[in-house]
């Protein structure tokens, strides 16, 4: 029998789930340097640690008038193939998590040119506007943070495509819930505000080929006064009195190599990730956040729907896919939303609102104490707020008035996972306990301010102070674009 498939996450209602595995890419490389004795000089106006999303972004920005010269440190390699694979990913099993039965789980972070956007699933979300005025409340009355659409540029080479027409069985599941109680409907994902829309992939529209950071802010800029060190991993920045003034790195594979120092005339640029800036930075403190899911709310029809959903390969157009951003049933509790009170009042009212990918629980990324060289040790700490569980359980039961209540109904669907049989919400959150997992490769938030320094920023998704409800990669491009134009002014 045909089966339907709801996530904690965004509730997908593709009727599969599809991740872009590999696609050929021209290799076009600008000014890439294997070792030290290859650059071109020991100083540059800017030195960025990192050659991901953030990292490739600004450094486009501030070379594209040939005025100021740039180098880039980048742990991770060129490579023409895209997609998670091993060899493009870092190494890392998180801690044990007490919530989730004590288990550990694997820590997805590009280890590449181009970042996380060279390996990810291709979602591109901007999050709600409230979610980004939230972040302007957070950060005082000074703040010049907004949700502002010119911060995702037009004059970026960053393609996203919607795909092709809607297959018939994705028209009914739109139908049905958009009828269902509370929802609503915007223009579409880029619209502002939650709901359920049609959201698009972050492919280029003629070949359907991946877009990132590498495509989109490296290959074919060609540029003299842009560098990068590929194999490279900074482990130290030197300062005069309170100003960062350059940058040690080692080399990756050779530890018989001397550690390299790179001066950095105006500005040293953190662009690590949320996982490898704090480990560039001394106080790394524990806001770190993350997006959880549950594999699978299954349902099989009783009887087939017409034009159940014909799979494509990825190569050609493909049809929309759609989410939808549900919100929290009438009866939320005022004491639960205390309880969300006690750890941000902005954040407790994020929470009234449709969108509630906002986790509760909060972890930490901190250094090995017998080796600061090591990875840094990644604790989700997810379901330490037990509110986050709460979350998934009325998900589980949207799902089931979804499929039994709306115009799905007449298919007569037999719940497979959790399973009928499960009715309370302890059954439901001792289920949900076992199957959750706490990342879809979103870390944000490990709350990095670099205050009382000079000559350093950080660019990249650890300045988050609350994780938006959405898929990160078009947030940090504009959390990059946003700092590129505010380093510009103050280095000038």
């Amino acid at each position: 029998m045909d089966s339907i498939y709801g996530t904690a996450l965004l509730l997908w209602l593709s009727a599969s789930l599809r991740i872009i595995s590999a696609w050929p890419q021209p290799a076009i490389k600008a000014q890439i340097r294997q070792d030290s004795s290859q650059l071109s000089a020991d100083e540059y106006d800017y030195v960025i640690v990192g050659g991901g999303t953030s990292g490739l972004t600004v450094g486009d920005r501030l070379t594209v008038d040939g005025k100021f010269t740039v180098l880039v440190l980048e742990y991770g390699y060129f490579d023409t193939s895209v997609g998670m694979n091993p060899r493009r990913m870092f190494n890392i099993t998180s801690e044990p998590s007490p919530g989730l039965n004590n288990r550990t789980f694997r820590v997805g972070v590009g280890c590449v040119v181009g970042g996380s956007s060279t390996v990810n699933g291709q979602v591109f979300l901007r999050g709600s506007k409230l979610e980004y005025d939230a972040w302007k409340e957070l950060s005082g009355p000074n703040s010049t943070i907004r949700y502002n659409t010119k911060y995702w540029s037009k004059d970026a080479k960053i393609y996203a495509t919607f795909g092709g027409k809607p297959q018939p069985l994705m028209k009914n599941l739109f139908s049905a819930i958009s009828k269902m109680p509370g929802m609503t409907v915007p223009e579409d994902s880029g619209a502002g505000e939650a709901g359920l829309y049609w959201y698009p992939i972050s492919q280029d529209n003629v070949n359907f080929q991946r877009s990132s950071a590498r495509t989109g802010h490296w290959e074919g800029l060609n540029r003299s006064n842009y560098e990068m060190i590929v194999g490279a991993k900074p482990n130290k920045i030197n300062f005069d009195g309170d100003r960062a003034i350059s940058v040690q790195y080692i080399s990756r594979n050779d530890s018989s190599t001397p550690p390299v120092t790179i001066k950095a005339r105006k500005h040293v640029i953190l662009a690590a990730g949320s996982i490898h800036t704090p480990q560039d930075l001394p106080g790394v403190r524990s806001n770190f956040q993350d997006h959880s899911y549950i594999p699978n709310i299954a349902y099989s029809w009783g009887t087939t729907p017409n034009g159940i959903f014909v799979p494509r390969p990825w190569c050609s157009m493909m049809p929309p896919n759609l989410a939808a951003m549900i919100g929290m049933p009438v009866s939320y509790t005022k004491e639960l939303i205390e309880g969300y009170k006690q750890q941000q009042h902005v954040y407790a009212k994020l929470f009234r609102k449709k969108n509630n990918l906002h986790p509760l629980s909060r972890g930490t990324i901190l250094p090995d104490p017998d080796d600061i060289d090591k990875e840094m040790k990644v604790d989700y700490r997810a379901s330490s707020n037990t509110l986050d569980t709460r979350v998934v359980i009325e998900i589980i039961k949207f799902m089931r008035r979804y499929m039994t209540q709306s115009d799905l109904k007449i298919y007569n669907a037999t719940e497979m996972l959790p399973g009928a049989e499960m009715q309370s919400d302890e059954e439901l959150m001792g289920w949900a306990r076992g199957i959750i997992i706490p990342s879809v490769y979103h870390p944000a938030g490990t709350e990095l301010g670099v205050h009382g320094v000079r000559g350093l920023s950080v660019v990249d998704a650890s300045i988050m102070p609350t994780l938006v409800g959405a898929t990160t990669s078009m947030t940090v491009y504009a959390i990059a674009e946003k700092a590129a134009g505010m380093i510009k002014a103050k280095t000038k």
